[in-house]
């Protein structure tokens, strides 16, 4: 999800793999804007709601007479706004079905945006409580869509994979906005965008082995560094990316465990802890928990190979401890 909830028309296709914009529907701005309503560095917003909305009703066809690229830097613009309907309903959703659900964008344009995505991921790093951590938010959103769309027909090649790896763990450990969600702006949720991003890149098939431990690490340090306790699923979508590295083939059991026993809460023996130390092992906790809950709850008809089967005795022997 957005943090949350594609529009039902993309859901009903590609929920099971694509990530949604997060936590819930997002309500839509009255009436329509005015031309050039947003802008981003390099593109205006020129089209208004009502050139936006017809293409949603159109289950995301491509105006005729229109060109993909050009509407799609455009919608990539939007991914900045603080406007939920413009980011949210257009600039993610239609975006995400002209890249995965209904590919129309080719590999070549779509490395254009990548490298614009990426390079967003830098844009306003460090700050907190302003409207930047939307493009770098829903920049880390669209890369997992493009990085979904390699995972299911290939185009990227390992060195692409490789560094997108490493600017997205960079991204994980320093952004500092972890806001989930605003009642007027909708939703930021940048740790459950990355989430997702890292979910997929867990599952290429240009992940090395050694990179495990790596994304792992990266996952345990967002629970312990996070100035909150995480309240918007981001525990859960984090639980997800860990499925996607144990559901590997290469899947490395010692690393898994040593890691388990790495974000195991530790409770100090006192009845007034330090308000810091109570965050960190309530987001540890959570996470652990959430983990056990993805991994016990693996379809039926998807019966566990071995690797899977040792990651949920570790979790639960782990669990036990916990509750």
């Amino acid at each position: 999800m957005i943090g949350g909830m594609l529009p039902v028309l993309l859901i009903c296709t590609i929920c099971a793999l694509l990530p949604t914009a997060s936590g819930s529907s997002q309500v839509s701005a009255p009436g329509a804007s005015s031309s050039r309503t947003a802008s981003s560095p390099a593109t205006a917003i020129t089209h208004d709601k009502e050139f936006w909305r017809a293409i949603v009703k159109a289950d995301y066809a491509v105006p005729p007479n229109e060109q993909v690229m050009p509407l799609a830097r455009e919608l990539s613009a939007m991914l900045g706004s603080p406007d939920p309907e413009l980011r949210d309903e257009f600039g993610y959703s239609i975006l995400a079905a002209w890249i995965f659900q209904k590919p129309v964008i080719e590999p070549a344009p779509l490395r254009e945006l990548i490298a614009e995505w990426t390079k967003n991921l830098d844009t306003g790093i460090g700050s907190t409580d302003t409207d930047a951590v939307f493009r770098r938010s829903f920049s880390a959103l669209m890369l997992s869509v493009a990085v979904a769309r390699d995972n299911a027909a290939p185009y990227l090649e390992a060195a692409e994979v490789k560094a997108l790896l490493a600017a997205t763990l960079a991204y994980l450990a320093r952004e500092q906005d972890v806001r989930g969600y605003d009642a007027a702006k909708g939703w930021m949720h940048s740790a459950a965008h990355t989430a997702d991003l890292v979910k997929f890149l867990a599952r290429s098939r240009h992940l090395p082995a050694d990179a495990q431990r790596e994304i792992l690490d990266a996952i345990g340090d967002k629970m312990r560094n996070a100035p909150v306790v995480y309240t918007f699923g981001e525990d859960q979508r984090f639980a997800r990316a860990v499925l996607s590295i144990v559901n590997r083939a290469d899947f490395d059991r010692e690393v898994f465990d040593a890691w388990v026993g790495r974000v195991m809460p530790v409770w100090p023996k006192t009845p007034r802890p330090d308000a810091a130390v109570v965050r960190v092992n309530q987001n540890l906790t959570n996470l652990l928990a959430k983990l056990h809950v993805v991994l016990s709850s693996q379809p039926p008809q998807q019966p566990p190979g071995d690797g899977l089967r040792a990651a949920q005795e570790r979790v639960a022997a782990a669990a036990k401890t916990l509750f």
